[in-house]
């Protein structure tokens, strides 16, 4: 038999009945079954799902990788894909019911690509009563049950034309493994999923994270195919479900200690991280232009107390200070490293309370927007007993900056956060420092 064109890996737990609905929509595809296959990973069910994927083996080709033991949604898909023939992976959730359309879609988007690495992205409804009742019948789904209300959240938030616009920024953000497709070798060279994201949530977002930094951020890589479409059956949601995601969230954030995801930790709202990540992109991009950040800037008392304190010191080429033990830089000019992060300061969540002496930020700071400069501060207090926000004196034009905002009003500034902490201001020849505490 011909190797097939396209893998269907779909994880799954203890959902016969959703299973078996998703997997009878893949007998009504356009794309023949002859090629694709479809892989169904079983994460330990209490009951075992084997007798739901052997009730299609006469209309497709179809086989289940068990586990005896509960995995996770990582060690489960990647079980499943390491059985994978196919050059394309299309991963879909046990209870996500595919459009007739769907596979044909995954697989000409691919074919059209010739051979070049490349993510598909599907949208999914969410169904109603009325809405499961009919695909669990085989029937099409009516267009009067696809209420925008019930509509991909995504595409809600990139309706507009600036959303779509910022898309190639960061489209790892609206990677949701419920309906999207890769290659298989991208697949294979970041390792698959993370198994050591083992609760609810995000480990699809990191996996296309990866995928995204593989490829060295080229904006031609992802696509989102809004025909590509997939119905996603009513289930119970745990509440629980939430709490774990936040835990994934913060282990994503200590992984990959950079500013784009900072922002997904600091934000709720799908189309926002697009727009906050290419303007923190930016932002890190003219602030290195401009030869802001830079430690020659920082007064002679200063970087002297910095030697023998524990600090975190934010700047453009800060990591060359002699600092004190235990310090960290946040030095985008440097690799990334142990003690050296790519971040913006708006989490500060990898110290713990009180870790440091005194954070000092040159110039970073004027970039951040006015909503996440007081989250840097509130923050950054329970970290440190004070904050040093330096200002280099170098002529820059805040218009030409433009879309990157840049405070250059250091009075508006002082007169805002009066109201909030202590604030004093010191001049020195080159700089300007407001003491925050």
């Amino acid at each position: 038999m011909d190797r097939p064109r396209l893998s269907v890996v779909i994880p799954a737990h203890n959902n016969a009945v959703a299973l078996d609905t998703t997997v009878a929509s893949l007998t009504r595809q356009t794309l023949p079954a002859q090629e694709f296959e479809v892989i169904v990973g079983d994460d330990g069910s209490a009951v075992p799902l084997t007798p739901v994927v052997e009730r299609y083996a006469d209309r497709l080709r179809i086989a289940c990788v068990r586990s005896e033991t509960n995995r996770g949604r990582s060690a489960n898909r990647n079980a499943a894909a390491a059985r994978a023939q196919a050059d394309v992976l299309l991963f879909l959730d046990a209870d996500t019911v595919a459009h007739p359309t769907l596979l044909a879609r995954h697989r000409d988007h691919h074919a059209a690509r010739g051979g070049r690495p490349g993510v598909l992205l599907g949208q999914r409804y969410d169904l109603d009563w009325a809405g499961a009742d009919a695909v669990r019948r085989g029937e099409p789904v009516d267009p009067e049950l696809l209420d925008a209300e019930r509509g991909d959240p995504r595409l809600e938030d990139i309706a507009h034309p600036q959303r779509i616009r910022d898309f190639p920024s960061a489209p790892w953000v609206l990677g949701l493994t419920h309906n999207a497709s890769v290659d298989r070798e991208s697949f294979l060279r970041v390792a698959g999923f993370d198994e050591a994201m083992v609760k609810w949530g995000f480990e699809d977002l990191e996996f296309f994270y990866r995928i995204f930094h593989l490829h060295g951020g080229r904006p031609d890589v992802f696509e989102l195919d809004v025909e590509a479409t997939s119905y996603h059956l009513p289930h119970f949601r745990k509440t629980s479900n939430g709490l774990a995601s936040m835990d994934n969230m913060k282990y994503l954030l200590r992984k990959h200690l950079r500013y784009d995801v900072e922002v997904l930790y600091a934000i709720n709202t799908f189309g926002r991280h697009l727009g906050r990540i290419r303007l923190y992109g930016q932002a890190i991009e003219a602030y290195r232009r401009a030869g802001l950040g830079r430690p020659e800037a920082l007064p002679d008392t200063l970087r002297t107390e910095l030697a023998g304190r524990t600090a975190l010191v934010i700047g453009n080429g800060v990591s060359t200070l002699e600092l004190g033990p235990d310090s960290q830089t946040f030095d985008h000019d440097a690799p990334a490293g142990p003690t050296n992060a790519h971040l913006l300061g708006t989490v500060l969540q990898q110290f713990k309370a009180g870790a440091l002496d005194v954070i000092v930020n040159v110039d970073l700071w004027r970039f951040l927007l006015p909503e996440d400069l007081p989250a840097f501060l509130t923050r950054g207090l329970l970290k440190a007993d004070r904050i040093e926000l330096v200002c280099t004196d170098a002529p820059v034009d805040q218009r030409a900056m433009l879309p990157v905002p840049l405070v250059a009003d250091l009075d508006y500034v002082t007169d805002m956060l009066d109201q909030h902490f202590a604030v004093t201001v010191a001049r020195y020849d080159g700089a300007s420092v407001l003491t925050v505490r």
